[in-house]
């Protein structure tokens, strides 16, 4: 927790004291409490544009702006005070309008690490005008230590600390750090101030119904802000949220945000029977997408649940094909079956897979790419994201690899401490060790960037996307209910027509273009309009490569010739001189404990 000693209460861990007023800086110390009306500016920074995460490509197709609205800054506004007069302004969607920011009482943001540089430019800009600035959300939580300009850091849930907060400053002090280490029951969570932004500026929007996963993977950070016993909304509760969004006129794909839509399957299943019903008496207003651990494919009452309720689209953490790789970084789960299997399992229902798949662990072997390459074609996964392995704040793969002594900095210098703090900054780098490899790794570093170029020209050249696209389209058994609305309509055509010209303009993709339409076309409306849909994803997935793919060639030149850590493990006793002449440990994860109650 990043306070000094007299910022806490002796008795009770988690709550904060106030500090003297007089410490305060003249502008929060003149601020009204909190049961005035305040203006609450809330920005959602901006994402890094060049990953294969951010649909903008896709978004712009429909004529939308940006892939889907804060759901946290629209959760939080629901949570501060209502008699407030609150704004969002999506940094992704448009600049920030100089009137807002001047009209504003306090400035509210955050979000993950790769919006850490917009956050605190913004809290910058704020500490230099005068403007009283929170921060809050999954990187300042995990590095507080980085936003210390910020007058509060609203760490963890909301439900917990923002409370802490509001007494605080109802005690003369709104400035500080609140943390709290308890994990707050989501069904007291509010409904989400989804009037807060334009649905025309986006391609789809989030909600949640559960936090926290029962797995233990040990790159993974979402179980060290969330926790491993999964908590999830009630069905009344989350009903109302949809609700809330129809009568306020959307329609068409909702997310569910969740870390892992199946971690409580015994609360799901229910929430998903309620939710079957209303879309009966709502006329199957949306389709859902979600993210899900790789046994959903296992449990056949939860996929036949979700398809009757329209989700079309699950995200799985796949992370390797290789069975060696999955033990060792506690991925068990998804060894227990055949992936390709599980993956095909679930096209059986409708549902089509997009997957996240990592290279650089340590078990790797040389000549990853070509299993790779050959299971994304295999499993027909269109979009398939593939990215090198990051060492995040606070994960168990970043204190094993800190005791190994094989961290490197965001300035690239390696950290030969097993003691040191390590913190992840996202400063611009022609080197890809910001977005990954920022640790030495157990192979030359040079061969995993290779073998990352090979994937990736591999898999998203166009006829390799395309083969998918048809591929998936065949096994797919979609069960369509959902009829578009008007509105809908419109943005689907506008997207078919960008798609099409686009598509056809481009001589490398306009035969396989053609060749798809019209298979497609011969299996039918829904089945033709998901490969459609799909095939414009080719517009994104096709700029990132190339910016990606040139990323990669400099990272090669920089660890080949300017790149001052050691190259791999076996290069350590040589970076350290003569004297050392045995490699560093590599520490084996403890063994997986792969659930926990409530788990199944």
């Amino acid at each position: 927790m990043l306070t000094s000693p007299s910022h806490l209460d002796p008795a009770d861990t988690g709550n904060q004291v106030p500090d003297a007023i007089d410490s305060l800086p003249a502008h929060a110390r003149q601020m009204p409490g909190p049961e005035h009306p305040m203006r609450c500016l809330m920005i959602q920074p901006q994402f890094e544009q060049t990953n294969y995460w951010n649909f903008v490509e896709s978004a712009r197709a429909i004529g939308a702006k940006a892939t889907a609205p804060p759901l946290g800054l629209m959760t939080v506004a629901a949570m501060l005070p209502q008699e407030w007069e609150f704004e969002i302004v999506d940094l992704n969607v448009g600049p920030l309008n100089e009137e807002s920011w001047q009209r504003a009482d306090l400035i509210c943001t955050g979000g993950m690490l790769p919006q850490q540089p917009g956050i605190l430019e913004l809290v910058r800009r704020a500490k230099t005008e005068g403007k009283f600035v929170v921060v809050g959300g999954p990187d300042p939580t995990s590095q507080p230590q980085i936003y210390e300009e910020a007058d509060a850091i609203v760490m963890g849930e909301g439900e917990a600390t923002i409370p802490m907060w509001m007494d605080s400053w109802r005690n003369g002090n709104p400035r500080g750090v609140f943390e709290s280490k308890t994990k707050p029951d989501v069904t007291t969570a509010p409904t989400p101030r989804f009037d807060l932004v334009d649905f025309n500026d986006y391609l789809h929007v989030g909600v949640q119904s559960s936090r926290g996963c029962p797995y233990n993977c040990e790159f993974c950070d979402i179980i060290e802000l969330f926790g491993r016993r999964p908590r999830v909304k009630t069905p009344d509760q989350f009903l109302a949220e949809l609700q809330r969004l129809y009568d306020l006129g959307y329609r068409g794909w909702v997310d569910f945000t969740d870390d892992n839509f199946i971690g409580n399957r015994k609360l799901i299943k229910p929430l998903l029977v309620a939710l079957k019903a209303w879309n009966e008496e709502h006329n199957y207003p949306f389709v859902f997408s979600t993210e899900a651990s790789v046994n959903l494919a296992d449990d056949k009452e939860l996929l036949e649940l979700m398809r009757d309720v329209q989700f079309r689209y699950v995200f799985l953490g796949i992370e390797s094909p290789d069975e060696e790789t999955l033990i060792h970084t506690q991925k068990r789960i998804n060894t227990v079956h055949p992936i390709i299997e599980r993956v095909r399992t679930i096209y059986d229902y409708g549902i089509s897979v997009a997957a996240g798949l990592i290279i650089g662990f340590d078990t790797d072997k040389p000549g990853t790419d070509k299993p790779m390459i050959h299971f994304i074609q295999e499993s027909g996964i269109s979009l398939s994201m593939i990215g090198l392995l990051s060492a995040l704040p606070n994960t168990q793969l970043t204190r094993r690899l800190t005791k190994e002594r094989r961290l490197i900095d965001s300035e690239h210098q390696w950290i030969d401490d097993p003691n040191a703090t390590y913190e992840l900054r996202s400063v611009e780098s022609k080197d890809q060790t910001i977005s990954g490899l920022n640790f030495v790794t157990t192979r030359d570093r040079v061969e995993i960037y290779r073998e990352l170029h090979n994937i990736i020209e591999a898999v998203y050249s166009p006829r390799a996307f395309m083969d998918r696209v048809i591929d998936t389209t065949e096994r797919l058994n979609i069960q369509n209910k959902h009829v578009p609305n008007w509105w809908e309509f419109k943005r689907m055509f506008k997207g078919f027509r960008t798609i099409a010209w686009r598509m056809l303009a481009d001589k490398r993709t306009r035969w396989l273009y053609i060749r798809n339409f019209a298979k497609a076309a011969m299996m039918g409306p829904t089945k033709f309009e998901y490969a459609h849909t799909i095939t414009g994803s080719f517009l994104h997935f096709d700029a990132q490569t190339q910016k990606m793919l040139e990323a990669l060639r400099v990272s090669i030149d920089f660890a080949e010739n300017t790149a001052t850590y050691p190259r791999s493990v076996a290069d350590i006793p040589r970076q350290l001189g003569e004297d050392r002449n045995a490699v560093l440990p590599v520490i084996e994860p403890p063994s997986c404990d792969a659930t926990v109650t409530h788990a199944n």
